[in-house]
């Protein structure tokens, strides 16, 4: 009963959608948007595709589904006018198509003009209705003019504001320019689910389709942070002697504030049988006013060891991060140079590839 119900209401919306053409052909004037109205002998793809529409219109008014989405099917190839979208989407929903159903009912919805408000309601309901069947996929890309392969299927990269919608269960997605290629990406697509999906083409210098080389924006493009290639190595270079010169430093401190250690306690072997604090109370004293000094020095000098470790540390493990995000390349080996810090003193840990 209910699905009775809801068939009806989809036909009491439908039946402006499926009329439209003929409506608005006869109503007015051919607009640019519609489909014209075909003379009595013609053989031009407007009025075929017309043709085809009215069959499959006709078809559908009878729930001939399958004829239906034949002929309209055969009228989309031809022309792809928001109203045949529209009716299309609908036959593919009564059908179980929920991927095409999906994909066409949303392109009615983008591209609908001059459509009443019950109608965009109704197809914004089995829009619903559908994607709640199917994952929707929000594609990116750094190279324009790609085509994107679902299931190794190839299909158009989607116009803007749209999604890509697949069935449920494992897909495998790829972006494709020439012999460029993102690599296949596998998702596991859940039902009334949405995902966004980066799929990036390595810099590369194959030529593009009718043999044009890759712009200049393209070609600058090495890694998904979108900082141009031409600047990554001085970063990474830049970051590395910055690491290299707070590890150095906190070595040199460390080393300065030992020094100042040993002198301390050089000067405290006099005082070996007085009290912890009897600089602090006769700082005046003896050896105080050179101990006194030496200690403070050692106290400084071993907190701008720590805090030169601690920063040539901190930029260390970025640059490194940040060299690893790039794209992988073929390399012959790789060092790595880490801080080891404790309360004894510092050291530099390399690690290596070769």
């Amino acid at each position: 009963m209910g699905g009775s119900i809801k068939r009806a209401k989809r036909a009491r919306y439908f039946l402006p959608l499926v009329l439209g053409l003929a409506v608005q052909s006869a109503a007015r004037p051919a607009a640019a948007a519609d489909p014209a109205e075909p003379p009595e002998v013609s053989s031009s793809p407007a009025d075929v595709a017309r043709a085809h529409y009215v069959r499959g219109k006709d078809a559908a008014k009878a729930k001939q589904w399958q004829a239906a989405l034949d002929e309209l099917q055969a009228a989309w190839r031809i022309m792809q006018h928001f109203q045949i979208a529209g009716t299309l989407g609908w036959v593919e929903l009564e059908l179980g198509h929920h991927r095409d159903a999906a994909t066409h009912l949303s392109y009615f919805l983008r591209h609908a003009e001059d459509v009443a408000a019950d109608e965009m309601k109704a197809t914004s309901t089995m829009l619903s209705e559908a994607r709640a069947k199917v994952t929707e996929l929000s594609v990116q890309s750094n190279v324009a003019g790609v085509h994107l392969i679902v299931d190794g299927e190839d299909m158009p990269w989607p116009e803007a504001n749209a999604g890509v919608f697949v069935e449920p269960g494992r897909r495998t997605i790829e972006a494709r320019l020439g012999e460029r290629s993102s690599g296949p990406v596998v998702i596991h697509a859940k039902p009334g689910a949405s995902q966004l999906l980066r799929l990036d083409l390595p810099k590369g210098e194959a030529p593009r389709a009718g043999g044009l080389a890759p712009t200049e924006d393209e070609a600058g493009m090495d890694a998904p942070s979108g900082v141009p290639g031409s600047m990554r190595k001085p970063l990474l270079v830049a970051g590395s002697v910055t690491a290299g010169i707070g590890i150095v430093g906190g070595i040199v401190f460390t080393a300065l504030s030992q020094a100042r250690g040993r002198e301390a306690a050089a000067k405290a072997e006099p005082l070996a049988g007085a009290k912890d604090d009897y600089c602090t109370s006769n700082p005046g004293a003896g050896p105080c006013p050179d101990l006194i000094r030496l200690k403070a020095a050692q106290n400084q000098l071993g907190e701008a060891a720590l805090w030169s470790f601690v920063g040539g540390g901190v930029i260390a493990i970025g640059t490194l991060v940040y060299g690893l995000s790039g794209p992988k390349r073929e390399t012959t080996g790789s060092v790595y140079a880490l801080p080891a810090v404790s309360s004894q003193g510092g050291s530099l840990v390399v690690l290596g590839t070769f």
